[in-house]
């Protein structure tokens, strides 16, 4: 079917010049469980050479390893502050070591590195990270079943500088049993967050340096959006395509893939080994001390494969080669020993089972696709053959512009463009201020079309440059996975799907297109589209009464909550308050939640507050 609309649309005389030279395509074919974060790299044989093929979200656009924060600092659901150096090791040090120049590296703008509570005005609104203020559902065990408070403030902090490393800049750390003070460089391995810009309005507090953490990141790292995916879905089948450069070296090419699950234990990596830092008193605050989980499991584990980019041909692992270090202090790749987990029936999903086995048994695939078939010294007998309106050419071939058939990606026959393309808010008003609902008609491609890509961004969508600078679409669940849309439509047929990771009463531009089995892309197609306000949110924390209470599900704070929102928040004077209380907050929710008597006395002094909160929000609204 598909080799005879090629031959139809590509008869003689549908292209008018003759196909522009391909280069050579690698395809990476594998299957993570959820939450895993992977880096995919190729290395030429003499080390000369290195390029960066896939790099998950969370290390490459939110920042995850290059941001405030102590490094062995407690995680938990969209954690905000720890530098996770752990989390891809591997590919960060290798990548300098091939002569890529150090990102900047991010601190805290004025907090210790081992203190996650606020002590300054050091803080914007941040529409991703957050923190759970309930002790319980900061555990591991919740990151399931949690999501983000409504609103978080948080440090997206600032450069170290060399007069900080001068003056011995360092984060508490804890290695083999010792505590100590590790210094800082004053580059790091890991690129800064690209998805925030400074604020510019009252009442926030970010340093100028968080202006330029995306163009320092890009400067360093051109190809980082192209790069760049959001977390795949858990137990789908992840592939990624790589057009060789023409002046990539001969010989053997080392593919690798790096994969690390925060939180990941097995009997030899875990909270036991690697607990909460304590540490000397004043290293650690009571925030970083008692809520979220020791993060550190099993560190990163490493694939290789051997590649022959010269010839077509598979080639498949199911063997790591190794592990990284668990703390990101360095990129060696330490040798299976044991303390790694192999076995999906006792430990699914863990250690080596990060990659779930193929059909073939293998858990990393590859392939390389020669372009120019019909062009090579020896050529197939495919190649040879006749072809028209009539005469299809055999499964892997297309009709060529001259009546012959060549190979399946000799040709620059990209996929059409995508009609009717609309993007509205989600039909469900309770989630229309984060989700949207994405349509449009399946474009004509001479090839199958193997994904489409859908970014989204608070810019306009205009070229090439401005759609790669845009976010990858994530999914309509609270977890922050990549947005995969169906491609077994025929063309022509409507297509329909919800995607998220929206932001409330905002305007963004959403670009989409498609592309195909040889990783050649279509036209690019865009819609705007307006998030509403929030009709429904979740819980969100306040400080002192949580802890008061005990809970932040209690009627109570709903009551105080309300209060916040209705009748301070939308003037100065109670912003402000807010503002100072977020500050002092914590520290007297510290306090409170260590002494049972305090939180009597707390309940006590909140209670005739929580009463003319009920008269206020029961009141009639002025004028009426």
């Amino acid at each position: 079917m598909i080799s005879s609309l090629a031959c139809l649309l590509a008869s003689p005389g549908a292209l008018a010049q003759p196909p522009e030279p391909r280069e050579r395509l690698v395809t990476v074919e594998m299957t993570p469980t959820a939450r895993a974060q992977i880096a995919v790299w190729a290395e030429s044989a003499d080390g000369r050479r290195f390029a960066t093929l896939l790099l998950t979200a969370a290390t490459g656009t939110r920042g995850i390893a290059n941001r405030p924060g102590a490094t062995q600092m407690n995680s938990g659901f969209r954690w905000p502050y720890g530098r996770r150096l752990g989390v891809l090791p591997v590919w960060a040090h290798r990548r300098l070591a091939a002569g890529a120049e150090p990102f900047p590296q991010v601190v805290f703008q004025s907090r210790i590195e081992g203190h996650a509570s606020r002590s300054t005005d050091d803080y914007s609104v941040d529409h991703y990270y957050c923190l759970s203020f309930n002790v319980e559902r900061s555990r591991r065990e919740w990151l399931d079943a949690v999501s983000c408070a409504s609103v978080f403030n948080s440090d997206k902090g600032r450069y170290l500088t060399e007069r900080d490393v001068a003056a011995g800049y360092a984060e508490p750390f804890e290695r083999d049993g010792r505590a100590m003070m590790r210094r800082l460089d004053i580059g790091s391995p890991y690129p800064p967050r690209r998805d925030v810009h400074r604020c510019d309005s009252s009442g926030c507090y970010d340093h100028p340096d968080v202006a330029r953490f995306a163009e320092d990141a890009r400067r360093r790292m051109p190809e980082i959006d192209a790069v760049t995916r959001a977390t795949p879905p858990g137990e789908a089948p992840l592939e990624i395509v790589w057009e060789v450069p023409s002046d990539w070296p001969a010989g053997t090419t080392h593919l690798y893939v790096e994969v690390n699950t925060e939180g990941d234990y097995n009997a030899n990596w875990n909270d036991t080994r690697m607990p909460t830092p304590s540490g000397p008193t004043g290293q650690w605050d009571y925030w970083a001390l008692n809520y979220g989980y020791p993060y550190r499991g099993q560190p990163s584990v490493v694939w290789r494969l051997d590649l022959d980019l010269e010839r077509a041909g598979r080639a498949a692992v199911t063997a790591p080669v190794g592990y990284g270090d668990v703390d990101g202090l360095d990129g060696r790749i330490r040798p299976m020993d044991g303390t790694i987990s192999d076995d999906p029936a006792a430990h699914p999903g863990s250690g080596a089972d990060r990659l779930r086995h193929g059909p073939d048994g293998s858990r990393v695939r590859a392939q390389v696709v020669v372009t120019r078939l019909c062009e090579s010294a020896e050529p197939p007998p495919e190649c040879s053959m006749r072809c028209d309106a009539e005469t299809a050419c055999p499964t892997g071939f297309l009709c060529g512009p001259e009546g012959r058939c060549v190979g399946m990606c000799d040709l620059e026959a990209p996929p059409g463009v995508i009609e009717q393309f609309e993007v509205r808010p989600h039909r469900d008003v309770k989630q229309s201020h984060h989700w949207a609902h994405l349509s449009f008609l399946v474009p004509a491609s001479l090839r199958p079309v193997r994904r489409y890509d859908v970014r989204v961004a608070t810019h306009p969508i205009v070229d090439e440059e401005s759609f790669m600078r845009a976010m990858p679409a994530q999914a309509a669940t609270i977890d922050s996975v990549e947005l995969r849309v169906p491609t077994d439509g025929a063309a022509g047929s409507r297509v329909e799907i919800d995607f998220g990771g929206l932001v409330p009463q905002t305007r963004y531009f959403v670009g989409m297109r498609a592309v195909d089995a040889c990783n050649d892309a279509g036209p690019i197609a865009t819609a705007e589209l307006t998030t509403t306000e929030i009709h429904f949110t979740t819980v969100s924390p306040c400080f002192v009464a949580t802890a008061a209470y005990g809970s932040p599900l209690d009627a109570r704070i709903g009551v105080l909550r309300r209060l916040r929102d209705r009748h301070l928040a939308p003037t100065a004077p109670g912003r402000a308050l807010i503002g100072l209380y977020e500050t002092v907050g914590p520290h007297l929710a510290a306090l409170v939640a260590s002494h049972p008597s305090l939180r009597s006395v707390a309940r006590s002094l909140l209670e005739p507050v929580v009463a003319i909160a009920e008269e206020l929000l029961d009141a009639p609204p002025p004028g009426s």
